[in-house]
C-alpha cells in the first residue's frame, strides 16, 4: 500500500518517508480521547515524563534534547506554549497577577505609567511569556555563556524547559497558597523569585557546567539585565501607546 501522507510505498507499520502510520482508521470522538491521552502520558514522550524529569535535571533534560534525543520528551515548544497560556488563565482567573500587580489601591503609583505597565502585563501574560520574557532570558545567558558550543536556538530550548516548569510550579504550588492566604501574596512572590533563582541556576550549572560560583555569579547578573530591560521595555511601549492616544 502507499502513504496516505506523501504516497511513498509502505512495507510496515509506519511510513519510511515521512513517518505516518499505515493504519489510518476514520477519526471520531474516541480515536480523539485516545491520542489526547496518548500525547500527554505516553512513556516515550509524554508531557508528565518532562514535568518528572525536569524536577532536579532541567540543564540535563536539555542537554538531552539538543544532542539528539528528541523523541524521549514533549517538544519543548509545545511545552513553554502550553505551560505558559495555563499559567496565564489560572493567574488571571484567580485574582492572582491582579493582586501581585498593585496590592494597595489606595496607594499612588511610584512611576509615571506604573498602573498602566502592570495592567499591560496582567491583560497580556501569556503574549509576554513568549515573545519577551523567554528571548530576553535565553539571550542574556547565550551572552554570558558565549565561551560555551551552545547558540542561542539551543539557549532557547533550555529556558523553554526552565520557564514552562515554573510556570507549573506557580499552578499548583504558589497561585493555590495566594488563594488560602491572599494577604500574603508579597511574600508568595518572594519565595516563588527564590525558587526561580536557584531552579535557574541548577539548570545553568547542569546545562553549562563550568565553576559553580562564577555560575551563580552569571545567573545573578543575567537575572538583573532580565528584569531591567523587561520592565524599560514594557515601559516604553505603554509610554508611546500613551502618548500616541493623547
Amino acid at each position: 500500500m502507499n502513504c496516505k501522507n506523501c504516497d511513498a510505498a509502505i512495507a510496515g507499520t509506519f511510513c519510511s518517508a515521512c513517518g505516518q502510520k499505515s493504519d489510518t482508521h476514520r477519526i471520531t470522538i474516541p480515536h480523539l480521547s485516545h491520542e489526547l491521552i496518548h500525547a500527554v502520558t505516553h512513556a516515550d514522550k509524554g508531557f508528565f515524563l518532562l514535568m518528572k524529569d525536569l524536577v532536579a535535571k532541567p540543564g540535563i533534560v536539555a542537554l538531552q534534547y539538543i544532542e539528539g534525543k528528541r523523541k524521549k520528551y514533549f517538544n519543548p515548544l509545545s511545552f513553554i506554549v502550553i505551560t505558559t497560556a495555563f499559567s496565564a488563565y489560572i493567574g488571571y482567573k484567580s485574582g492572582y497577577f491582579e493582586a501581585l500587580t498593585y496590592p494597595n489601591s489606595a496607594k499612588q503609583p511610584p512611576l509615571p505609567y506604573y498602573r498602566e505597565s502592570m495592567q499591560f502585563m496582567v491583560e497580556h501574560g501569556k503574549m509576554l511569556g513568549l515573545i519577551l520574557i523567554l528571548p530576553l532570558l535565553a539571550f542574556f545567558a547565550w551572552i554570558f555563556f558565549k565561551r560555551s558550543r551552545y547558540n542561542f536556538a539551543e539557549s532557547f530550548v533550555l529556558h523553554s524547559f526552565v520557564i514552562g516548569q515554573t510556570n507549573i510550579l506557580r499552578v499548583v504550588i504558589f497561585i493555590p497558597a495566594f488563594l488560602v492566604a491572599p494577604h500574603t501574596i508579597g511574600l508568595n512572590e518572594m519565595i516563588f523569585s527564590l525558587v526561580f533563582q536557584l531552579y535557574l541556576i541548577i539548570a545553568y550549572k547542569q546545562f553549562y557546567k563550568g565553576n559553580l560560583a562564577l555560575v551563580i555569579f552569571k545567573s545573578l547578573l543575567i537575572r538583573i539585565l532580565f528584569i531591567v530591560f523587561y520592565w524599560v521595555l514594557i515601559w516604553t511601549f505603554v509610554a508611546t501607546m500613551h502618548t500616541i492616544a493623547g
